[in-house]
Order: structure tokens, then sequence, then C-alpha cells
């Protein structure tokens, strides 16, 4: 596989993906609801979201993912999609915690468990050692590697604040967004009617500096596994910059580095072929 080649069933499954399957697990207190993709006894990939955002933005890179023989989980995280519950755990640490007690709790803890997190939940996936799960891979998409007082200035986005009525966020996001596909739309559109604008708030503006998960990567918890970085093109929205990239290829190696040649912050909405094909050779390693 190239990195902008996919197998079949992966290309068949990102031009018309199927619907996941609904789940809810108690964890740490919190009844988690979860998308699901493939055969419940398959390997099992666990998809963490970002900030506002829920486990239907992996809306086709899941059944894809699927299709190359994995059980696929995308997670609501608390506050988000159909999970809410939020707790005030802000912190990624306090966050990974959460997930942690999540994949035990949904029979995903195991060895040949993999992980991939976009954005906020990149540095989820970043810190998931630290509260005791070692996943074989962990995969960081876009990891925001950015200070405060860029992060935190998301918030006045229109796209980052709840909206009571589906067809209102629907004008928004598509008003802000009008190249993104019509899944990509509906999705974030969803996730704001569902976001907890508490949680969001916390997250953004509470945790400082965001360093793409370096400090939790540095960390003797983390010591082999090994990492894979996917970032957007920091010339069109991505959040991890050329210059930060010493620091990175320090803790991950060079190797497993992979950018999206055009793709901003989410490269899977507009480049799903060449992010899922970055993904699998992550996942392939």
């Amino acid at each position: 596989m190239t990195e902008t080649s996919l197998p079949l069933g992966a290309a068949a499954a990102l031009d018309d993906p199927g619907d996941g399957v609904r789940i809810t697990v108690q964890a740490a207190g919190i009844p988690f609801a979860a998308l699901t993709w493939g055969e419940p006894t398959a390997r099992p990939l666990l998809l963490i979201h970002g900030v506002t955002a829920s486990a239907a933005v992996w809306w086709r890179l899941g059944p894809a993912f699927a299709a190359t023989g994995r059980r696929v989980v995308a997670v609501d995280l608390p506050g988000h999609g159909l999970t809410g519950h939020w707790a005030g755990h802000h912190r990624f640490r306090d966050n990974a915690a959460d997930v942690a007690a999540f994949a035990e709790a949904a029979d995903l803890a195991g060895p040949e468990l993999q992980v991939i997190g976009h954005s906020w939940g990149a540095m989820t996936t970043a810190a998931l050692p630290t509260a005791g799960l070692r996943p074989a891979t962990l995969v960081l998409l876009d990891p925001p590697t950015i200070p405060h007082a860029i992060i935190s200035q998301m918030l006045a986005d229109p796209d980052s604040r709840t909206y009571d009525v589906l067809d209102e966020a629907l004008a928004v996001v598509r008003r802000q967004n009008p190249e993104w596909p019509e899944g990509d739309i509906r999705a974030k559109a969803e996730a704001l009617t569902q976001l907890d604008e508490t949680a969001a708030r916390a997250v953004l503006l509470d945790n400082g500096d965001w360093d793409g998960g370096l400090a939790d990567l540095a960390d003797p918890a983390a010591a082999g596994i090994p990492v894979w970085v996917v970032r957007g093109d920091p010339a069109s929205g991505g959040l991890l910059p050329d210059a930060a990239l010493p620091a990175f290829e320090a803790r991950v190696g060079a190797d497993h580095i992979l950018t999206i040649a055009g793709g901003a912050h989410s490269p899977q909405r507009l480049y799903p072929v060449a992010t899922t094909a970055a993904l699998l050779r992550a996942l392939e390693d």
C-alpha cells in the first residue's frame, strides 16, 4: 500500500460508509456512548475525537478501518455526543483515565489494542499510558502544538458553541465550511447540538499551552510503545507547525511522522483517502 492507495474494502467503505452500531458502556461513573463497526472478535481499534466533535466525526474512517478486519470503536467523550455527564476532567491525564476505564469496561484493553486520537483526542491518546493503558500502537492525528493564547481563541468560532436547533447548526457549519462533504457537515452540526459548552470551555481555556502530547509521551509509562504522528499541513490549517517537528522527531522518530499535503487540522474531511492511507500505514507498523 502506498501513501495514497487503500485496500479495496477500505476504499469502498469510504465511498459508501455503513452506519455504525450504537452501544453504551458504564465506566468511571459515566455512561459512555460509542459507535462501533466491524466484527466484535476482531482486533480492536479505539478512535477518540476532538473538542466540540463526537464519535460521528469518524463516519467514513470507522467503516474503512473495519473493512481491513478490525473491531472499531469510536467513543463520545464526556460532555460530547451522547455521553454527556461532564465531570470537569479537562486535564488530558484525567480524561485519559476516564477513557482507559471505558476501554477496560468495553473489553478493548488487551495487548492488541491500537488507538487513534484527533486533536484533544490526540492529547488524550498520548496520556493513556500514564493512566495505566498501554496500547500496541498510539497514533496522534494533528496533535495541537500551539500556545494557550491561540487554542483559547477557538471558543470564538461560530462552530464551537452549543446550538439548540439542528437546522441552525447545519446552516452555521455549512456557511463556515462550504467545501466539506455533507456527511462531515451533519456530523459536526449534530455534535454542536449535543455539546456541553462548559466542557469545551474548560478543555480550551484551562489546559495552558498544548504541546502535542510530548510531555506525556516522555513519561516512563509510555516507554517502548510505538507512536505515530499524522499531521495536517500547517500552510492549510494544521496545528502542528514545522518548528515543532524536531521535538517530535526526537521523541517518535522522523519516519513515524506523516504529513497530509493540503490537509487542515481535520485532514480526514477533505482528504479522506490520503488520511486513511497514512493512518493504516501507522497501524500496520
